[in-house]
């Protein structure tokens, strides 16, 4: 094999012989109903969204797309080869070799199969979870911790004199303006000692 392209609906190859064949491997499109369906089906088997958008699909997503009749691989009545060879056989060797090259490639990406049945593999990862079931809201008043229980959760005492103390200590932050220094100036000054 010399040289082998994936393109939305058709192989293309040139395979060495005696001399160099040009082969041509023509698939028709998936009917969008059975893509609807393979999107349906693999909607709550996607492991990772990212994963299928870098080209990777999981393992549940690989057998739904390889069901015979169901999925994405063509049955026989939809594939269609030529090749310039003289060979007249139903088919020859260089259409086996580009058949056998496909495989190979597929395996290596096997994103490849969406461009050859000439379907977006993002409507896979638009119905990703949508089987799955939502999430229930909660009210806000349940996510507030309560004073009392804040000493068990962190193992920690807390009194009321610990609460004037670090109010005591907010008073004391600088102020943002004179006028405001001033005022403060004023309180400390005549504060007992």
């Amino acid at each position: 094999m010399v040289d082998l392209q994936i393109a939305p609906g058709a192989v293309t190859a040139l395979v060495s012989g005696s001399q160099l064949y040009e082969v041509r491997v023509t698939v028709t499109v998936v009917p969008k109903a059975r893509w609807k369906a393979v999107c349906k089906d693999c909607a709550g088997a996607i492991d990772s969204v990212i994963e299928l958008l870098q080209g990777r699909l999981s393992k549940a997503v690989m057998a739904r797309m390889c069901h015979e009749k169901t999925g994405l691989f063509p049955s026989p009545a939809e594939i269609r080869f030529t090749c310039s060879c003289p060979d007249w056989a139903g088919m020859c060797k260089h259409v086996a070799a580009t058949l056998y090259g496909i495989g190979a490639r597929l395996d290596e990406k096997p994103d490849l199969m969406f461009t050859l049945r000439q379907v977006d593999a993002q409507d896979l990862s638009a119905q990703a979870g949508t089987g799955l079931p939502r999430a229930k809201k909660s009210r806000a008043k349940q996510k507030v911790l309560v004073a009392e229980n804040l000493s068990e959760i962190f193992g920690i005492e807390l009194s009321t004199e610990t609460h004037v103390r670090s109010t005591r200590r907010k008073a004391k932050t600088p102020v943002d303006s004179p006028r405001k220094r001033a005022t403060a100036k004023k309180r400390r000054s005549k504060a007992p000692q």
